[in-house]
């Protein structure tokens, strides 16, 4: 029986009877890649990363699909294969779902999963002194145009690795170490949901732009690719952040505030941990993992950005 919920970030957190933890979350959006196999495995795992953000193992999900008359069903087929195909390397099934027709194609899941009270993780709890890690490169919402205009490119074929790629691992490892806090980076981008960590758990963070992992042409394409996102982010976080040692620039705000697509996850760990960590994380083939900063008490704002 389930006797009441809490929030988190990333997931609604029920409790039950036994201690554990059921949860639930629905994500959906517009195909980001025009072949129907990949966009569905991008949406599966956009939408099962939740379900790793609060340290859980995912069950199972419902499909939500939209799509016009007119759309192929050879099209749909594709799109839900790689949608089954990258919830099953999750560790779950689909079991059903629901659709409808509309003006535009509309996928993404809704999905169950369970994780003990022993490795809940939410969004409040970063301590003081911990080392943040981030398990994925930056900049998937700069590229969204031109994995579809360049898809043999090789820094576009490393973007749609990165989206496809389950922050299942990256999870799982945390949890043999001091981690108190998990999220994942998506729509807010990395100070955003950054910025959402440290004011629920009433504390600052300094954030070090030269040590986030970065897409190969990251910054050479965040002007010319900027995109609505971006100035949506900084319209709501901005006045919590302050940039330090010149990063105060249009390329520093557009690529830290650029929304993800089945980004990362961000970790805080112990200090003395992190290093055992990382390593970890690079030998289960989280390879981009990296310290980007630390948690500092609270400053009267949320983030510092240094170089």
């Amino acid at each position: 029986m389930i006797h009441g919920f809490e929030n988190s970030d990333d997931a609604a957190v029920y409790q039950l009877d036994d201690g554990n933890y059921l949860l639930n979350t629905v994500d959906f959006f517009t195909p980001i890649h025009k072949n129907p196999y990949i966009f569905g495995q991008i949406a599966a795992a956009n939408a099962v990363s939740d379900i790793f953000a609060v340290g859980g193992t995912v069950l199972n999900c419902l499909n939500i699909l939209a799509f016009p008359e007119s759309f192929s069903e050879a099209a749909i087929t594709d799109m839900l294969r790689g949608a089954t195909d990258k919830v099953q390397e999750a560790g779950g099934v689909i079991v059903g779902g629901h659709s409808m027709t509309m003006d535009q194609v509309i996928y993404g899941l809704s999905v169950n999963g369970l994780v003990t009270k022993e490795k809940l993780k939410t969004n409040s709890d970063a301590k003081l002194k911990q080392h943040i890690i981030l398990t994925k490169k930056i900049g998937t919402g700069i590229y969204s145009n031109l994995i579809n205009e360049a898809p043999e490119r090789e820094d576009c074929i490393e973007v749609i690795d990165s989206m496809t790629y389950l922050n299942k691992t990256a999870s799982e490892v945390s949890h043999q170490f001091s981690v108190s806090a998990l999220t994942d980076v998506t729509g807010f981008g990395l100070l955003g949901h950054l910025s959402e960590v440290m004011k629920a758990s009433k504390l600052s963070a300094n954030l070090y732009f030269d040590q986030v992992p970065l897409f190969a042409q990251t910054k050479e394409l965040c002007i010319s690719h900027a995109n609505g996102g971006m100035k949506r982010n900084y319209k709501h976080f901005g006045d919590q952040i302050i940039f330090n040692d010149n990063t105060d620039t249009i390329m520093h705000k557009n690529i830290l505030f650029d929304p993800q697509t089945s980004g990362g996850l961000l970790i805080f760990v112990d200090a003395d941990d992190s290093e055992a960590l990382l390593a970890a994380l690079h030998q289960k083939g989280v390879k981009e993992a990296s310290v980007i900063g630390e948690t500092v008490p609270f400053q009267n704002t949320l983030v510092k950005v240094y170089r």
